[in-house]
């Protein structure tokens, strides 16, 4: 089955943030995933199997104030081709928040703004 290719966007209604955080799909069974990056809008994972486009499940993801539950869908998925070759094969899903609760967007903005700074900080120079 072909699942039609929609035109890339030219741009994002959140920026992304690149980061490393450990999460869970479930749908029919829970997978281990993880997130390699996020926004206020979704996030992308790798995972261990390619995901069904348009499929609906519930992802948590780890932050240091508990984990963070939200729906999504699975806007694309495809191999991921940086996995190195003696690995097992590896995915990526994009992955759209359907239903965050505004308590878990505010965790998730918060956590965010908190990366970023923390980031400019490490990157600025000292004098």
């Amino acid at each position: 089955m072909r699942v039609p290719m929609s035109k890339p966007r030219t741009s994002r209604r959140a920026p992304r943030l690149p980061i490393h955080l450990e999460g869970s799909l479930s749908g029919r069974a829970p997978r281990p995933v993880t997130v390699v990056d996020v926004s206020l809008t979704g996030c992308l994972v790798q995972c261990g199997s390619l995901l069904d486009p348009g499929a609906i499940l519930d992802l948590k993801l780890a932050l240091d104030q508990g984990p963070l539950a939200a729906k999504v869908r699975v806007a694309e998925s495809y191999v991921d081709g940086a996995a190195a070759p003696a690995e097992s094969q590896r995915f990526l899903a994009g992955l759209e928040f359907l239903s965050l609760p505004a308590r878990e967007a505010t965790r998730l903005r918060r956590f965010l703004d908190e990366e970023r700074r923390r980031r400019r900080s490490a990157d600025a120079p000292s004098h």
